[in-house]
C-alpha cells in the first residue's frame, strides 16, 4: 500500500509532478513510483483527459492512504491568475447536462494550512468538475456564480472513486486559463488518452488562423507558469499536507 496515490491527466502535469518528487521510477502502465519530501511512498498515475478516464484510473489504482488529484484548472473568478494554486475544500460534480449532481468532500483546508506554513499561497474553495471543457468566458462566469473558484474535468470522478474505496481525497490545482480567456475550438489539439499535444494539428490550426497566435502564446505562457508552480509545491509535499503532524508521524511509524 502506498501512502499517496497522485493523479494527473496531462503529460505536462505528470512531468511536473514526477520531476519534483524523489526516487521516481517507471511502473507498469502509465504509472510511476516515488517518494515525497519526507520519504512517504507514492504512486503517480497519468489518467488522460476527462471523467471516464479518471474514474477508470482511480478504480485500477493501488491501495493508498490518500488520493491526490493535481494539475491545471480554469479560473472561474477574475482575481485568479495563471500559476495561482487552489486547494479544494469540496468538489461540485456536474452531470452530463451541466447541472450540479453532488458535492464531494476534499481535504483542502489541511493542505492550505500546511502550504501557508511553508510560504506557499494557496486559495481554498470549491472546485467544479465538468464533463466538458469550459472554453468561453461566459461559461466560466456562469459557473463562477456558484461560488466555486475553478473548474477541471477529472476531480469529480477521482473524488467519487476515493469515496467508494474509503480513501480520503485532496485536490490541488494550478490555474492555467484565466476566467476572461476564451479558448477557440481550433486549439483543442490534445490527444485525450495521453494528454499530449498533437503537433501537426497545432501547426495546421495556427498556420490557417493567424488570429489564434495571441491566444496560443498566452496559453503557452500560462502552462509554463502553471508547471513551475505545481513542481515547486510538489517538491515540498509531505504527509503533513494531508493530515497534520500527528497523523503524519503515525503513518510513517
Amino acid at each position: 500500500m502506498f501512502d499517496v496515490a497522485i493523479f494527473a491527466a496531462l503529460g505536462w502535469e505528470r512531468r511536473a509532478v514526477t520531476g519534483a518528487l524523489r526516487a521516481v521510477e517507471p511502473a507498469p502502465g502509465p504509472t510511476w513510483r516515488g517518494c515525497l519530501a519526507d520519504g512517504a511512498t507514492c504512486v503517480i498515475v497519468q489518467t488522460g483527459i476527462g471523467p471516464s478516464r479518471a474514474a477508470a484510473a482511480a478504480a485500477a489504482a493501488p491501495a493508498a492512504g490518500v488520493f491526490l488529484a493535481c494539475g491545471c484548472a480554469g479560473a472561474l473568478v477574475d482575481w485568479l491568475a495563471a500559476g495561482d494554486l487552489i486547494a479544494a475544500e469540496s468538489v461540485l460534480a456536474l452531470d452530463a447536462n451541466g447541472r450540479a449532481a453532488e458535492r464531494l468532500p476534499a481535504g483542502g483546508t489541511a493542505l492550505a494550512g500546511w502550504a501557508s506554513g511553508r510560504g506557499f499561497r494557496v486559495q481554498v474553495g470549491t472546485l467544479v468538475a465538468s464533463p466538458v471543457v469550459l472554453d468561453t468566458a461566459a461559461a466560466k462566469a456562469a459557473l463562477g456564480a456558484t461560488g466555486a473558484l475553478a473548474v477541471d474535468m477529472e476531480s469529480g470522478a477521482l473524488a467519487a472513486a476515493a469515496r467508494t474505496r474509503g480513501i480520503p481525497f485532496t485536490g490541488l490545482r494550478v490555474v492555467l486559463d484565466e476566467a476572461g480567456l476564451t479558448l477557440p475550438p481550433e486549439l483543442a489539439v490534445m490527444d485525450g488518452a495521453s494528454g499530449e499535444l498533437r503537433a501537426g494539428r497545432a501547426v495546421a490550426a495556427l498556420a490557417l488562423r493567424p488570429r489564434l497566435w495571441r491566444v496560443a502564446a498566452r496559453l503557452a505562457r500560462g502552462q509554463r507558469v502553471a508547471a513551475r508552480g505545481l513542481a515547486t509545491i510538489m517538491a515540498a509535499l509531505d504527509m503533513e499536507a494531508f493530515a497534520g503532524p500527528a497523523t503524519a508521524s503515525a503513518a510513517g511509524a
